[in-house]
């Protein structure tokens, strides 16, 4: 399932059965179907949106738990406090590029909305860096929707998923 593009500004409300989950990247948001991994762009794992990152840090999108960080702290994933579980996936396009990434939080540890997940220094890196973040266990829950052409971290709602009633 992809998500879809409304202008919930123009309209001014969301609907009750909705839940925003907030950008953890600051940056263009481009849709999935734009990734360079065919694992990514075909929803595989499931839905999501992807960001052209314009930022050096990776907030956490809910309070919830870290429960894994993976490929050298290129891949996180999380557990929402209402069970929903996601996955960040940082791409680099230039394999000649080494990315440091600082990690701030361990696997395991609870995470609260905002708090920093990690950073890194774009200033090191050549191409674009992009930055998915992925549903896991989304396939069911309902559409999904995205609002913004850019997002700022940590205030920005990235995905809006209208719940199945």
């Amino acid at each position: 399932m992809k998500a879809q593009k409304i202008d919930y500004l123009a309209q001014n409300k969301t609907p009750l059965n909705a839940i925003n989950i907030t950008s953890p990247f600051t940056g263009k948001v481009i849709e999935l179907k734009e990734h360079p991994e065919p694992f990514f762009r075909f929803g595989t794992l499931g839905p999501g949106i992807m960001v052209q990152l314009t930022s050096h840090k990776i907030l956490a999108p809910f309070d919830g738990t870290l429960l894994q960080v993976k490929n050298a702290g290129t891949e996180f994933i999380l557990q929402a406090n209402n069970g929903l579980k996601a996955l960040i996936n940082l791409t680099i396009f230039d394999s000649q590029s080494i990315m440091h990434t600082h990690i701030a939080q361990l696997n395991g540890s609870k995470i609260c909305k905002g708090q920093r997940l990690a950073y890194f220094d774009l200033r090191e890196l050549d191409t674009p860096m992009l930055a998915s973040l992925i549903l896991l266990n989304g396939h069911n829950l309902g559409t999904f929707h995205y609002s913004h052409s850019h997002v700022n971290a940590g205030e920005d709602t990235l995905l809006t998923i209208i719940k199945k009633n």
